[in-house]
């Protein structure tokens, strides 16, 4: 997809320069536009499916509708590494992750409070700490501030350890509720035609990210390009932001159902797999390294949104003023780090 893009508005370059940067322009729009609606079809039938099998809602928070809502992060990265646009990736990592928290959770404070209370157990609390700190510390410390193979590698075997644990939890939850019949009778008699239905639409929301991310990379790369803008600075904003917008969808959709412990599960389950899965592929496919000149600020920025994130895990009530303080956290992050490393 990305080469028949190329070859197609590429050669619009040098005859039609202004009708070229319109071209540009409408695929990063398009590119947006579908890796949003990809994203709430794939998450919404995600969460069909897991709910024809009885899966609790905290657990399809964590796992079903986390890793539905990933994939325009993941296919994303995919395309931007095999654009080679590295830059992209790690900017999208760490800008998507501080919009699940700044932006998508503050968005949704705005709609209604928040309890906290038993949502996130303590492990997953611990595990999204954890994670942040040892990114942000093998990007920091690296000599030459990247990615690599050993290190995506590790972050491979924690994701596929962490779905390991989520699932037998997921098994043993499944069990417990299996003992009320007229539920699972319910399930039965109408779950056939929907689980065929988000079967297909499954595989209609997956074609519609590929060609989504392919079109958003392309036309943020060469926008990028043209502006002497670094991709890092294009991935935590524009696509950090395009990316998060399934999320931003989902949650609305979970404060309005009063779903919130669902809503809370995504987002940290959607971080911990943006760092995991997708950093875990993009050092094995890579290296990634970032080039901007101050980095250390997005890390900062990162490593401050997740801190504030899990301490209010602990049981606190969410409301509206923490949602403001969220939103000012995140743009605040999105200035400062255009101003220190454009």
């Amino acid at each position: 997809m990305y080469q028949l893009l190329d070859q197609w508005i590429d050669s619009y370059q040098a005859n039609a320069y202004t009708f070229y940067l319109v071209l540009l322009w409408l695929g990063v729009i398009l590119g947006l536009y579908l890796l949003t609606k990809g994203g709430d079809w794939l998450s919404e039938h995600s969460a069909n499916l897991a709910g024809i099998l009885g899966v609790p809602p905290v657990v399809i928070g964590l796992t079903i509708v986390s890793i539905a809502t990933s994939m325009p992060e993941l296919f994303t990265g995919v395309s931007a590494l095999r654009s080679n646009s590295p830059g992209l990736v790690l900017g999208n990592i760490i800008g998507s992750n501080i919009a699940n928290i700044g932006l998508i959770l503050g968005v949704s404070l705005m709609l209604g409070a928040i309890q906290t209370n038993g949502a996130v157990s303590k492990s997953q609390r611990a595990c999204l700490l954890i994670l942040t700190l040892t990114f942000c510390g093998i990007l920091f410390y690296h000599p030459r501030g990247e990615l690599g193979a050993t290190a995506g590698s590790l972050l491979i075997l924690f994701i596929s350890i962490y779905l390991v644990v989520v699932a037998k939890h997921a098994l043993q939850a499944k069990q417990v509720m299996e003992n009320s019949p007229p539920e699972v009778e319910q399930g039965t008699d109408s779950g056939s035609p929907n689980l065929l239905v988000s079967l297909a639409m499954l595989w209609v929301a997956t074609c519609t990210l590929w060609i989504g991310s392919e079109s958003l990379v392309y036309g943020s790369k060469n926008l990028a390009y043209l502006a002497g803008v670094p991709e890092e600075l294009i991935g935590f904003t524009l696509i950090a932001l395009g990316t998060s917008l399934p999320e931003l969808a989902a949650s609305i959709s979970l404060v309005r159902k009063q779903q919130t412990a669902m809503l809370l599960g995504n987002i940290v389950g959607s971080n911990l797999f943006n760092i995991a899965l997708i950093g875990g592929i993009a050092g094995i496919l890579g290296p990634v390294r970032c080039a901007t000149p101050r980095p250390w600020v997005d890390y900062l920025s990162l490593l401050c949104i997740t801190f504030l994130l899990v301490l209010w895990l602990r049981g606190k009530t969410l409301q509206k003023k923490h949602g403001i303080l969220l939103l000012a956290l995140y743009t605040g992050a999105c200035i400062s780090t255009w101003l220190l490393n454009s």
